[in-house]
């Protein structure tokens, strides 16, 4: 069964439900469009006599507007999708980067952050002034060699208090609400693939896990009760807990952005490989070990974290075949698969058709028999992702990352839509 739906349908699908049902890949059906309303809501009430005393209320005063509807912002950002005022007002938080180490074998020198990013902070943070609520994170670090350096660092009391201390200049002059630190992973040696096909592994240490904690607290002390401490999340962690100890770092830091995404790849030419980006829900169709309410409920119930402290992962793009498409495939791209039959100009005739896995809530780009070429995600697949979110309780979401948007901003304004709707 297949669908070619005129693309101004696909934008604005609803889905007619978000619970994890064994049904076959169809079509989704048509629904209304979403509602976007035209300017976020104002800031949260201020706490009334019953709100929590102590640490917990120093956390709900530096957290800002809730739901948090978070965004990532790199300095790929090409400089002509810079956004507008009224682009930053779909999201409540932005974290802003990246920022590395300047030596990152030693984990010593400082912090970079590297060109254009200086003048990205910049030029978002005067947005503060007529935008007051929003909230700017500096995020550190990345997957293999640009998250290299933090391990070193962790491990050394004179090389963590200059970390500690880089931040606190970075966020003062650059008039930042605090830091998202985005280490991936503590004691797993994450590798990259470089450009000479070589392969670059960062450090990794059997005492990172205790040294991350150390690092938060020592973090937390440094930026004060004022300042946001946030981190990254593994998808795949929640068992195990081999990178973190999450229950005890609550006690310093604000909250986590569980990545539910980068859990699998197209293969086309074994189906039986295949796996959606970010399914919200395993399937039997595809080969995913987990979905990302799996994610949510092992961290919630294996490691104790509280819903309201973690934030759902939606990804504004998802990952290619490496041959028909490239393998990481933005919503933009999609939405030139779709409308024109190409991908960065290259035709993608025959394996644009957009398919539905009703199981794990999730659409893709195949061909006629359905098998996968590109997973991504829509308005119809986001808005079971927030239906879930806010059916479980969950502070709020974040996306990575703005850039893979199209020119028109459909993805976070629909985004914003579904989750300030009530």
């Amino acid at each position: 069964m297949r669908c070619r739906i005129a693309l101004l349908t696909l934008l604005f699908l609803l889905a007619a439900g978000c619970g994890p049902k064994v049904d076959p890949v169809v079509p989704p059906p048509p629904g209304p469009d979403p509602v976007v309303p035209d300017e976020p809501s104002g800031p949260d009430e201020p706490s009334g006599p019953d709100e929590p005393s102590g640490p917990d209320a120093e956390r709900l005063a530096r957290l800002g507007k809730t739901p948090v509807i978070c965004c990532y912002f790199t300095e790929y950002t090409p400089s002509e999708d810079f956004p507008t005022l009224e682009d930053v007002k779909c999201f409540t938080h932005i974290n802003v980067g990246h920022a590395r180490f300047v030596n990152p074998k030693s984990g010593d020198g400082g912090l970079e952050i590297k060109s254009p990013g200086p003048s990205y902070l910049k030029r978002l943070a005067a947005y503060k002034n007529d935008y007051p609520e929003l909230k700017l994170l500096l995020f550190i670090g990345g997957w293999g060699k640009n998250a290299d350096g933090f391990s070193e660092m962790a491990k050394d009391d004179t090389k963590r208090a200059l970390f500690c201390s880089e931040c606190v200049r970075i966020c003062n002059e650059y008039n930042l609400d605090g830091v998202d630190l985005d280490w991936e992973y503590p004691t797993y040696a994450a590798k990259t693939y470089l450009d000479d096909g070589s392969i670059y592994y960062n450090g990794a240490d059997k005492a990172d896990k205790k040294n991350f904690s150390t690092l938060v607290k020592d973090l937390r002390e440094a930026l004060g009760k004022d300042k946001l401490i946030t981190f990254a999340a593994s998808s795949d962690d929640y068992h195990s807990a081999d990178y973190i100890n999450y229950k005890e770092v609550l006690e310093w830091v604000d909250y986590i952005n569980v990545m539910t995404y980068s859990m699998g790849d197209p293969y086309p030419k074994d189906p039986g490989k295949q796996r959606h980006n970010s399914p919200l829900y395993r399937s039997s169709r595809f080969n995913n070990a987990r979905g990302g309410a799996d994610c949510i409920e092992g961290y919630h119930k294996e490691q104790g974290i509280p819903y309201d402290r973690m934030n759902y992962g939606i990804g504004f793009y998802g990952h290619g075949d490496g041959d028909v498409y490239p393998s990481s495939v933005s919503y933009a791209m999609a939405r030139e698969a779709l409308e024109k039959g190409t991908a960065k100009g290259r035709s993608v005739a025959g394996y644009n058709i957009r398919w539905w896995d009703e199981e794990s809530k999730s659409c893709f780009l195949g061909n006629a028999t359905g098998i996968m070429y590109a997973s991504y995600e829509d308005a119809e697949s986001i808005r079971c992702r927030v239906e879930y979110l806010k059916k479980t309780g969950l502070l709020g979401c974040f996306i990575w990352e703005y850039r893979e948007d199209d020119s028109a901003g459909t993805q976070r304004k629909a985004l914003y839509g579904m989750m300030t709707a009530e």
